[in-house]
């Protein structure tokens, strides 16, 4: 009696502890469907942030974040503001947006996105945005 139950609670401990390792995937955590946000003003600069995530099969596919002034003028393009913020912070408008797109794709959870150096403010407009986008989505 006692070796069936040493054996029990060993097979129980083995399926806590298999999965307890297992990972979870993000699959199906989100409808699909292109979910867009935006910030409703501007910045002291004269910037606001848009982002446009498309999530399909329930997982984040694509996502565009820039930033826009009121004359419409995205930021990723304006080639005078990248090379001071280049050599103020080491890293371009476009630099940073891409870093942090590529990781919302991978980690499919703006709260896991990391902070790009150099461009935190921008980070955290693009977390706050994602995370408003993606409400629509769950």
């Amino acid at each position: 009696m006692k070796r069936i139950l040493t054996l029990v609670l060993v097979g129980l401990f083995l399926v806590f502890a298999i999965s307890g390792c297992s990972s979870k995937t993000a699959t199906g955590t989100y409808k699909d469907g292109t979910y867009k946000a935006e910030q409703p003003n501007f910045d002291e600069h004269g910037w606001k942030g848009q982002i446009e995530i498309t999530v399909k099969d329930g997982k984040i596919a694509s996502v565009t974040y820039n930033e826009v002034n009121k004359d419409g003028q995205l930021k990723r393009d304006d080639q005078q503001y990248a090379e001071n913020m280049k050599a103020k912070t080491g890293v371009t408008p476009k630099e940073a947006y891409e870093k942090l797109e590529q990781q919302l794709i991978e980690k499919q959870d703006p709260d896991k996105v990391d902070t790009v150096t150099g461009a935190t403010h921008t980070s955290q407009t693009f977390k706050e945005l994602a995370a408003e986008a993606l409400k629509s989505a769950k």
